[in-house]
């Protein structure tokens, strides 16, 4: 579950900064187009106090100085279909993958709290791969084979000791 949770997790943030781009690049294009419809307007609000005549015949395509450059600016494309697609599937899968796991957890926590108990290991049977605790009550992996006595009730196959209640 964890190979799959980063997988599409790495998919997801893949598809988000692919998004987050071309957002970018949709907001820039707008902006721009923005500002030159303002620019315009506020020629236009200019030359509206001038008298009918003067400002029809002063009215060709080009007779604003942006009028043109609004007529250049590139209408932005929207984003694809596929990436929508993508992104909505990702966004699923992770959503289903946060909830397993959360599932998960809450089912290991269970059975953590049911299977806490008083318990003392012995130390003449620990596994040379496994650490003890100084209380004996606790053990985890080491960084290596530990150099113990060798006694023949010692796990020397797995790493595994054998504790008693208490």
């Amino acid at each position: 579950l964890r190979e799959q949770e980063g997988i599409l997790l790495a998919r997801l943030h893949q598809a988000h900064g692919e998004l987050a781009e071309e957002r970018s690049k949709y907001i820039s294009s707008v902006s721009e187009r923005k500002s030159l419809r303002d620019a315009l307007i506020a020629e236009i609000e200019k030359k509206r106090g001038q008298p009918m005549v003067e400002f029809l015949t002063g009215s060709s395509p080009c007779c604003f100085s942006l009028s043109c450059e609004v007529a250049k600016a590139p209408i932005p494309e929207p984003v694809s279909l596929e990436l929508q697609r993508t992104v909505e599937s990702l966004s699923e899968m992770s959503q289903l993958v946060t909830g397993v796991v959360d599932e998960f957890k809450g089912k290991a926590k269970k059975r953590q709290a049911v299977l806490c108990l008083s318990v003392t290991l012995d130390p003449e049977t620990a596994s040379p791969y496994l650490m003890l605790s100084n209380d004996c009550r606790t053990t985890w992996f080491g960084a290596g084979q530990q150099n113990l006595r060798d006694t023949p009730k010692r796990f020397t196959g797995s790493p595994s000791v054998l504790g008693s209640q208490g």
